[in-house]
């Protein structure tokens, strides 16, 4: 059997290039979660590792994912399909929104993980961060399709 070589090197280079992607994707999960567990730590949280406060938002995501995409959503429906409300009301709709799906996720996370001890003013205050983070880059922007 004949292997050719230039298939095999394409698939090594594709495998060496997935594998440092991977290891950039996990650092800068890594690097969210503490800045995220940092700000959290001002209102009580206290974790054990970095490796359990970014398998505490990584899952926390996961979670929040599915209600996170309604609280997308609805305001993009509101402000561009019904026109019933304006980008800055949709803004503030998505923020509100945002916050609470992302709190509901890792308030059941935080349930479920013993190496992490957060309160409910610590999530409530990173989820508010985050959001406001993506509510530009979420809502203001027009969709394309509009």
């Amino acid at each position: 059997m004949h292997v050719n070589r230039r298939s095999v090197r394409g698939v090594l280079d594709n495998a060496v290039v997935f594998f440092a992607a991977g290891i950039l994707f996990i650092g800068a999960i890594a690097v969210m979660s503490v800045f995220g567990g940092e700000i959290m730590s001002i209102f009580g949280f206290t974790y054990h590792s970095v490796k359990s406060v970014t398998i505490f938002f990584v899952v926390g995501a996961v979670v929040s994912w599915p209600v996170s995409l309604m609280a997308e959503a609805i305001p993009k429906v509101l402000c561009y399909d019904k026109k019933i409300i304006k980008k800055w009301q949709a803004g503030i709709v998505y923020v509100l929104l945002a916050t609470l799906a992302t709190a509901i996720g890792l308030m059941y996370v935080d349930s479920q993980m013993t190496s992490v001890v957060a309160n409910k003013t610590s999530i409530i205050v990173v989820s508010l961060v985050f959001s406001v983070f993506n509510c530009r880059a979420i809502i203001l922007q027009r969709p394309e399709d509009t």
